[in-house]
């Protein structure tokens, strides 16, 4: 390989730096230019050189990221959003709900009829707000509000005395409360921002209802077994629900619609992920309960196989 050829090698591995539209547009004669402009014989480019192309190319990818904020349809996203996270958080206690009832009944124990009522009334308040947005959206607006200080009542009232061993962390402990009450919050900004539950109707399609509810319906059927696998594979199985969910949303949401979904609901997503990893360090060398060891395969390769095609699908 001559010096030229070699030089060229890595003036090309610096330009990927920039997005890869400015590299389909101005890539070769950026090349171009960076190779009459080296010294003659040089086989690297100089370090100056390096720095000013990875600066320039973290200045043209945030452009980039801020035109692509910039083309999101946040209306349609916060409109969604008043309809999701109803949708994800009734999935997740409904699954929860069931997989209690029926194990109980399976070793022959009955859940109380009080604790049975008092679930339901959960579904039933999370289902309320966006039903009443469809005639009377202050009313709505006011009635998420009040769900959601009723829940940061109840998982904040039981933080004091865990942040004293639990240092800065509390959302190890605390996550999946934290995260609900962080996705109710969520849910009433939208119902009184957005256009409301019927323009959210509107823009999901029955394949985007499934995605939806499939990440509930799988944390509540799976949450106690969750905690008994190795930090290692809860990390993998997580990140890789996370991944498989967001790629199904943007291949059944507008392109528009999807990107600030996906901004919106990363925020009570985080906590409860880093919750659900961090809790399974207590049962490090424990392995029982439901075989995802079976299903880790076909997870990951199921989360691959979408993001690839969700980077396939054309912008709208």
């Amino acid at each position: 390989m001559t010096g030229e050829d070699a030089l060229e090698r890595r003036y090309r591995r610096l330009l990927a730096w920039f997005p890869a539209a400015h590299r389909q547009t101005f890539g070769e004669e950026m090349v171009g230019v960076l190779l009459a402009a080296a010294p003659e014989g040089s086989r690297r480019p100089g370090l100056a050189g390096a720095v000013d192309l990875i600066r320039g190319g973290l200045r043209a990818r945030f452009r980039s990221g801020l035109r692509w904020l910039a083309g999101t349809a946040w209306p349609d996203a916060l409109a969604v959003c008043s309809v999701a996270v109803p949708v994800i958080l009734a999935s997740y206690f409904t699954a929860q709900w069931l997989h209690e009832f029926i194990a109980g009944v399976l070793h022959g124990y009955i859940t109380p009829v009080q604790a049975q009522l008092e679930r339901s009334l959960v579904v039933l308040a999370l289902a309320a707000p966006p039903l009443l947005a469809v005639r009377w959206r202050r009313t709505a607006v006011v009635a998420a509000l009040a769900l959601a200080g009723w829940y940061l009542i109840i998982v904040f009232g039981s933080l004091p005395g865990s942040i004293s061993h639990m240092g800065q962390w509390p959302w190890l402990a605390h996550g999946d409360g934290i995260s609900s009450s962080l996705a109710l919050l969520l849910g009433a900004a939208a119902l009184a921002w957005s256009p409301g539950p019927r323009r959210g109707i509107a823009v999901l399609t029955p394949q985007s209802w499934l995605v939806l509810i499939g990440p509930g319906v799988a944390m509540g059927l799976t949450q106690p077994y969750l905690w008994a696998q190795p930090l290692w594979l809860v990390a993998v199985i997580v990140s890789a629900g996370l991944a498989a969910a967001a790629a199904g949303l943007v291949l059944t949401i507008p392109g528009p619609a999807a990107r600030g979904l996906l901004l919106l609901l990363a925020v009570p997503a985080y906590p409860g992920a880093v919750w659900a990893i961090g809790i399974s360090r207590s049962w490090t060398n424990h392995v029982s309960g439901f075989p995802f060891k079976l299903l880790f395969p076909a997870t990951v390769l199921f989360a691959c196989l979408a993001v690839a095609v969700s980077r396939l699908r054309p912008t709208s």
